[in-house]
Formats: C-alpha cells, structure tokens, sequence
C-alpha cells in the first residue's frame, strides 16, 4: 500500500468523522478540495462511492460504513505500530477501552487493571461493567470479557482465560432454622435469592441425571449485583447461587457454606474477546496475559 493510498484513507476517515469536508480539511490541515480528490480517488480505486453528497450534508453510504470500520481499525494498528517503535519496546500506552460483567469486573478485572495501570504510566484506560453486552465493534471497545461460550461471531478473536464455578451457599444461621437442601427439587421448601442480570433473573445450574439442568427458584430476594447477593446471604436472607471466586473468603470463614455440592453443573467458561488483527495491539495483548495469568 502506497503512502498516497494511507493519505487519501485517513482523508476518509477524518471526513466520515467530522460530517464534512470542511472540518475534515481542518482536521487534516488540508484544504476542502484536497479531501475531496483524496475521497474521490479512493472511490475511483475501489469502485464504490463511500458517501451521500449534498450541498448541505455528508452520509455514509452502506458500503462506506463497511470500509470505515475497516480503515478506522487500520489506522488505529498503524499509530500503536508508531508508538511502539517510537518508544523501543512496545510499551503499553494510550487508551485501553475495555467491558465486563459487572461483578467480575469489580472482583477480579479491577484490581489486576489498577496494577496494570500502574506498571505503564503512559496507558489510560476507559472501563464499562456492566451485565449487558455491549457491542464490541459498533461501541469501539479494544476488549471485552464475557462469561459463558461467547454470542458474538463473526471477526472477532476468543481467549478463555479460565472457567467459573458456580456453587450454592447460605449462612450457618439460615441452615440451623431448618435441613439442608439434598437435592435441586428441596430448594422449593427454601428462601432463594435470585441474581438479576440485566433485568433478567439467572438460572441455577445443576447436574441431574447426567445433564446439565437451569432451574429458576421462587425468589424471595432479587437483587442485581453478586456482591449484594453475597452480604444477603451472610446476612441470613436465605440461598444464593454465586460464582465462587465471590464467596470463596466467605466459606473459608464460615460465613457461608455451600450445599448441593454434589449436583454442581460443569464450570462455564470466561472469554476475553477482541477484534480479529493481524498486529494485536500490545496494550490489548500484554493486559489479556496479566489476567490469564492472574486467573
């Protein structure tokens, strides 16, 4: 590819971006006529015409949107390419825009990212937890974690960095007001806390029969974060269903016990997910191991 040919992309891009010639040549520190040669020429090359033209306005045609993910993509790979040979090493720099479920993200993909952070001082990083799932591509995000085997398909790259073990557990002063559940069928003659999950309530997964069952208990309690699920079952409210990397300090001290042991479905997996790249960015990829590694 010619350094022309980058020219009249970024061209593009920056006039996709501004919504006219005019911002784009300010942008570009070009003049009108010059970002339109440049978008010009690359329709010419390409056979396709990237915009809507109006006296007035400036719109992405379908095939225009198609190629702007593509070049923005691009020209995001060449300016991390830059910075790394600027500074030698392939340091970490600039922004990581990253998504996770809200509970893992606050217990385990917080704290690795703070270290992170503070072992490239010239990286900053943009961080939305949340049960819904954001869209990778369409919301520009570098990398997103995801629980269970991945929806999205497509150009996108899969990592399992580790699995997730869900267990039932309930305070020692909830299980001496009455038996134990001995199989998934009791927890009708018990108090269960539901987890809402992007205002969906999760289902509790056991192994019956040799195959895996999602059930939904009558729930006492709904609440919509795992933490808060967490201190409810401390507190005696009733069972909660929670992935044990929440509960596991809990169990150690005998604040919680886990019951239904035996029924525990096959852990699920934990995804990182990131666009498809020849070149993964290093900021991206050296994140990706430090949790793999941590996890």
């Amino acid at each position: 590819m010619s350094s022309g040919n980058i020219g009249d992309i970024a061209a593009f891009v920056a006039a996709a971006e501004a919504g006219s010639f005019v911002a784009a040549a300010r942008i570009r520190a070009m003049t009108r006529s010059g970002i339109a040669k440049s978008v010009g020429r690359l329709e010419g090359r390409l056979g396709v015409r990237l915009f809507h033209r109006t006296t007035r306005s400036l719109a992405l045609t379908d095939d225009g949107r198609i190629f702007l993910d593509r070049c923005t993509q691009i020209l995001s790979d060449l300016e991390d390419a830059e910075l790394s040979m600027a500074n030698g090493s392939g340091e970490p720099q600039g922004l990581l825009r990253l998504t996770a479920p809200a509970t893992f993200g606050r217990v385990v993909i917080l704290p690795v990212l703070n270290r992170f952070l503070a072992s490239w001082p010239k990286l900053r990083a943009e961080v939305s937890l949340t049960d819904r799932v954001n869209d990778i591509i369409d919301d520009g995000y570098d990398l997103a974690i995801r629980i269970g085997e991945p929806r999205e398909h497509g150009s996108l790259i899969a990592r399992t960095l580790t699995r997730q073990q869900d267990v039932v557990v309930a305070s020692p002063g909830y299980l001496s007001t009455r038996p134990p559940p001995l199989h998934p069928d009791d927890l009708t003659d018990h108090a269960c806390l539901s987890y809402l999950s992007a205002g969906q309530h999760r289902g509790w997964r056991f192994a019956i029969d040799g195959r895996t069952a999602s059930i939904r208990p009558r729930a006492r309690l709904s609440l919509d974060g795992g933490e808060a699920l967490r201190d409810a079952a401390i507190s005696g409210a009733g069972l909660a269903y929670l992935p044990s990397y929440v509960v596991d300090d809990d169990v150690a001290n005998d604040r919680l016990r886990t019951v239904l042991s035996a029924y525990a479905a096959p852990p699920v997996p934990i995804c990182a997910l990131y666009p498809s790249r020849r070149h993964l960015a290093s900021k991206v990829r050296r994140f990706i191991d430090l949790v793999a590694a941590e996890l």
